[in-house]
């Protein structure tokens, strides 16, 4: 049996998960209560239900359609009388579209809302309320997980310390730095692999994809978008020429709704591969990076590479903008 928990930032990272991948993952309702026991605790749950819609806006962002205004000049082409009828019979197309969307999005039936639901139908949800002190406590110990003056990683981890049984191993699927290593991204805090062993005497596996862990462990489960963008970000990681890279930015273009892990290693490239960082000011690298990084909330950011790219595109752009002042001075 594998004992497995899958903290918030997994479960809202479904809302930019394709069609067809939230339909492969549903799969794993057939799994639950047979082969994995699936921790979701009542933390998870108010965080998901608190989170959602922030997650929805981030991925909206980009999505809109808006009237267009013509030159008087175009008004005299023969194309115009036709292209303004099209345009706006597909506006008229997109607005119901988007009520169609926004309909969804407020009655929590969005095909992400549709998958957690299916598959927390059979899950019993984990009380909390008991361990509240225990975190608290434990934070201001200065115990991992947790930072800023709050205790909801906290209290995740000690209601799976107390409602996982003890021997048994537990399967770990998070994004939060709050629970990985300082030193190696893709492992898991010392200090709590060393905690889970002692007090379950079991180990813990930590992963920071959903798509890695059911690939090691759900084999009839393929997220096949999703592998298909980690396999063209291990290609950009590893690019040997410019021509390679400016192939692979083309491929990652066509792809949207990027996790934070995936942003950080795509950033991670731009800053460690030089055939990727010398060629970051090319029209199509940068254009790519600016749309993946325009929906980062640039506060909320620890540091990493992804908040070194974004200070460099910016100092980028502030060094583009003195240098056309002081031409237009010399004109």
């Amino acid at each position: 049996m594998i004992h497995l928990f899958i903290d918030t930032n997994i479960w809202l990272s479904l809302y930019h998960f394709s069609d067809d991948d939230l339909a492969e993952f549903e799969k794993l309702k057939d799994h639950l209560n047979t082969s994995i026991t699936l921790y979701f605790t009542e933390q998870v749950k108010e965080e998901i239900t608190r989170n959602r819609e922030a997650k929805i806006k981030d991925a909206l962002k980009t999505f809109d359609m808006k009237a267009m205004q013509y030159p008087a000049f175009s008004k005299g082409f023969p194309n115009y009388k036709q292209f303004s009828v099209d345009y706006q019979t597909l506006l008229s197309e997109f607005k119901k579209w988007r009520k169609n969307i926004d309909d969804c999005i407020a009655t929590n039936t969005l095909p992400a809302d549709n998958t957690i639901k299916v598959i927390l139908a059979s899950v019993t949800c984990i009380p909390c309320e008991e361990f509240v002190d225990r975190a608290v406590i434990r934070y201001k110990k200065g115990n991992p997980p947790g930072k800023d003056n709050k205790y909801g990683d906290a209290i995740n981890w000690e209601c799976l310390l107390q409602s996982v049984p003890d021997n048994e191993d537990l399967y770990f699927i998070s994004l939060d730095k709050d629970y990985q290593s300082l030193l190696y991204k893709d492992k898991m805090d010392p200090f709590l692999i060393q905690e889970w062993k002692e007090i379950k005497n079991a180990d813990i596996h930590f992963y920071t994809s959903l798509t890695a862990f059911l690939c090691d462990h759900v084999h009839d489960i393929e997220l096949a978008t999703e592998n298909e963008k980690q396999q063209l970000i291990e290609r950009l990681s590893f690019s040997h020429n410019f021509i390679s890279t400016h192939g692979i930015i083309a491929m990652l273009n066509k792809y949207t709704g990027w996790t934070e892990a995936q942003i950080e290693e795509i950033c991670d490239a731009a800053e460690n591969n030089s055939q990727v960082k010398w060629i970051l000011d090319d029209e199509d690298v940068k254009e790519f990076y600016n749309t993946i990084l325009s929906n980062v909330d640039y506060s909320s950011l620890s540091d990493g590479a992804t908040k070194r790219i974004i200070d460099l595109l910016r100092k980028g752009e502030s060094q583009n903008t003195e240098d056309e002042n002081a031409l237009e001075d010399n004109l």
